[in-house]
C-alpha cells in the first residue's frame, strides 16, 4: 500500500487517508488543551482542508472526465 499523496491525488483513498489523520489530530489537540485560541488555529486549518478537500476532488473527476 502506497503513503497517501497530498500534491497528486491520485483516488479518494488519498483524500480519505489525508481528512482522517486531520480529524486525529484536532481531535488529540482538542483534548489535551482545548483552549480558545487553539479552536481558532483548528478551524482556519479546518478551512485549508475543505479546500484542500475539494481541489483533490475535482482534480480526481477531471482526470477521469
Amino acid at each position: 500500500m502506497r503513503p497517501p499523496s497530498i500534491r497528486n491525488p491520485r483516488s479518494i483513498w488519498d483524500i480519505l487517508a489525508v481528512v482522517l489523520i486531520y480529524v486525529g489530530i484536532e481531535y488529540v489537540v482538542l483534548q489535551i488543551t482545548g483552549a480558545f485560541l487553539v479552536e481558532q488555529e483548528l478551524v482556519v486549518v479546518a478551512l485549508l482542508v475543505v479546500v484542500w478537500t475539494m481541489w483533490a476532488f475535482l482534480r480526481i473527476l477531471g482526470r477521469y472526465a
